[in-house]
């Protein structure tokens, strides 16, 4: 038997339950999918969260704000005011970062309760399999679906199945959780006797921290990289998980046909810090409200890759580049350490926090 719904959308993470949430909302019936059985579970990320107040200076086109932030108070671990950097040979530069951790087990649950509360459907334990045009096969039965979000992390099934073309750079990632009180700042460690190629860091939770690492190399053993940091720091993890992160910048590529990507899986990530999860957010509403508009008044589903360029691609573009310029001194601990110098920890502020574009001004006051 084939049931049919406006709009399926894969993966509930993040971007997918907000796009499902915003679709919902405006009266489009949603079937939100997720091949884990429990939503948010297992953790393979950083929980760190810019505030709203961070993300409309560091992405001041991007709309919603004030509708998806601040994050609801039962959720916050810790509130994060700075940042410490480590160069390979142990000089530090701080400089300020507003944000907050999260558990994001219990943050993705959340996010897909408030887009079943909005009327979507949500359906856990079940795995795409197929695309055949609007056919959609998953273990749990064969759905016909005007549109189709590709919410579903970096390797995406569902956009390899629809054809979209493809640029993002996968590094690998771990992380875990570490029992200790650790302050309000994030610590990032550079080094390629720590993380070669990347970083390692150490955010504080309240009680204990999310402790990690990511590399450029997919060929690099993690767990043994991450012992290591952990032994250094005196820390013993009690989980581990180890996933990929888009760090290339946006996918050339968010549309195609009736299917739209959103989130890890079209490259929304800050390619600068790695982080994704309120960049997903912001264009997950813009997903869901185009998906709607596509369906209740016909609007060409092309204007979502136009709209969330617009709002957010100049600084993901900009990350990106960012990005790439550091990488030329990651290679070389030597050279790591002359970009830290010459760059302080202003330029790490611009680089790591504003998208390597710089802090914008404040507004003037009338």
């Amino acid at each position: 038997m084939q049931n049919r719904v406006d709009l399926l959308v894969v993966g509930a993470g993040p971007a997918g339950s907000t796009a499902a949430r915003y679709a919902a909302e405006q009266g489009a019936d949603v079937l939100l999918i997720d091949k884990k059985t429990e939503i948010g579970v297992p953790v393979c990320c950083g929980e760190l969260l810019p505030s709203r107040d961070l993300m409309a200076s560091a992405f001041p086109n991007a709309p919603g704000l004030d509708e998806l932030f601040p994050i609801e108070p039962a959720l916050v671990r810790r509130r994060i005011r700075r940042i410490i950097a480590t160069s390979p040979r142990g000089r530090g530069y701080e400089f300020p970062m507003d944000g907050c951790t999260v558990d994001r087990d219990a943050f993705d649950r959340h996010l897909a309760d408030a887009a079943v509360c909005r009327g979507a459907v949500l359906q856990a334990g079940t795995k795409f399999l197929r695309l055949d045009g609007r056919r959609v096969t998953t273990s749990q039965g064969v759905y016909e679906a005007d549109v189709v979000i590709a919410a579903d992390g970096p390797l995406s099934p569902v956009c390899r199945a629809a054809g979209m073309a493809r640029h993002l750079k996968l590094a690998p990632a771990v992380t875990c959780q570490a029992a200790g009180e650790f302050g309000d700042a994030v610590r990032i460690f550079f080094g390629n006797g720590v993380a070669p190629g990347g970083y390692a860091w150490i955010i504080p939770k309240g009680g204990r921290a999310n402790v990690g690492l990511g590399i450029q190399s997919p060929g690099t053993p993690l767990r043994p990289l991450l012992d290591a940091f952990l032994a250094s720091n005196g820390l013993a993890a009690d989980s581990m998980q180890a996933g990929f992160v888009p760090v290339s910048g946006p996918a050339c590529e968010t549309v195609r046909g009736h299917v739209l990507a959103v989130g890890d899986a079209a490259g929304h990530v800050v390619a600068s810090n790695g982080g994704g999860i309120t960049i997903a957010m912001v264009c997950g509403r813009m997903a869901g409200l185009a998906a709607a508009r596509h369906l209740l008044r016909g609007d060409p589903l092309a204007a979502y890759e136009r709209e969330w360029r617009t709002a957010m691609g100049r600084e993901l573009e900009s990350a990106a580049r960012a990005k790439r310029w550091m990488d030329l001194s990651l290679r070389s601990d030597f050279l790591l350490e002359q970009a830290m110098s010459m760059l302080g920890a202003g330029g790490l502020e611009r680089l790591m926090v504003y998208n390597g574009m710089g802090r914008p001004r404040p507004p003037a006051r009338a």
